[in-house]
């Protein structure tokens, strides 16, 4: 199934795999780091989402090997913090042991918006962060910065405008998902917030983090799906023809980019197609 390691300040860590039986040995290795702040350490029950990312991408790829490297500093900020130094260390240190990430998920905005940050700054700061791990030949999921408790106007504004960035940045091996609107604050029933959120309305809960990992592991599979796609006979890994159709579609929706090229970045992937 892989292992899931912390590096950083390691709240959590898992022990590694046993050893590989003639089967696991087949397995190819599915490397993913996730990077950002205490939203991505899982500060501060210990339990970051990457936990419940790796559980649901091994049951829905048993032919890889998953491996999640969490990278998260509480309190971190992209712009006026390490972002972009932690960014190229845990680089550095993949291409030393040889074990390059397939994706990196980058989650990062809220220390600078609560400190005041410009948004030029933090847009600069993060599409730097990106370019980092794209130039690696990495796939990059960046996340939306989600809700808070806090409700002010000015932070409302600069949220969306951060956010609006993340959505329309197109570079070729880039993809988001929209955490923001994923897994809302405001709009969440009384009964839910303490359930899914920390007091301080800005960290989560163990179950919020796993929520969160959910969602991502959602997205991260239909996206791993959709590559495969491009790359092996349709027909071969969809024999509802329902499914193939709508799998061919996307491809071949040719205002998103090459049809042929999933890595260049412009299939946004919408739930209704696969389900």
């Amino acid at each position: 199934m892989g292992s899931l390691r912390s590096q950083g300040q390691r709240h959590t860590s898992m022990a590694p795999p046993p050893a590989a039986s003639s089967a696991s040995a087949k397995r190819t290795p599915l490397r993913i780091l996730c990077f950002g702040d205490s939203l991505t350490s899982g500060f501060p029950t210990g339990m970051p989402y990457a936990v419940q990312l790796r559980l649901k991408l091994a049951a829905a790829f048993p032919h890889h090997e998953i491996y999640c490297e969490v990278e998260g500093v509480p309190g971190d900020q992209v712009a006026k913090g390490k972002f972009i130094e932690r960014m190229n260390l845990s680089w550095k240190l993949a291409e030393r042991d040889k074990e390059p990430y397939d994706w990196t998920i980058v989650l990062g905005g809220t220390n600078d918006l609560g400190w005041g940050t410009p948004i030029s700054d933090i847009k600069q700061a993060l599409e730097k962060c990106w370019d980092i791990a794209l130039a690696k030949g990495s796939k990059v999921l960046a996340l939306t910065v989600p809700e808070t408790k806090y409700n002010r106007d000015k932070l409302i504004s600069q949220r969306e405008e951060l956010n609006a960035f993340i959505k329309d940045t197109k570079k070729r091996g880039f993809f988001y998902h929209d955490l923001h609107s994923s897994f809302p604050y405001h709009s969440l029933p009384p009964s839910r917030k303490p359930e899914l959120w920390n007091p301080d309305g800005l960290h989560l809960t163990s179950e919020g983090y796993a929520e969160v990992g959910s969602k991502v592991a959602d997205e991260l599979i239909r996206l791993i799906r959709l590559q495969e796609a491009t790359e092996t006979e349709i027909s071969s890994i969809f024999t509802d023809a329902r499914q193939r159709r709508a799998v061919e579609d996307l491809i071949q929706e040719e205002e998103r980019g090459d049809p042929k090229l999933l890595s260049q970045g412009y299939i946004y992937v919408r739930r209704h197609d696969l389900d």
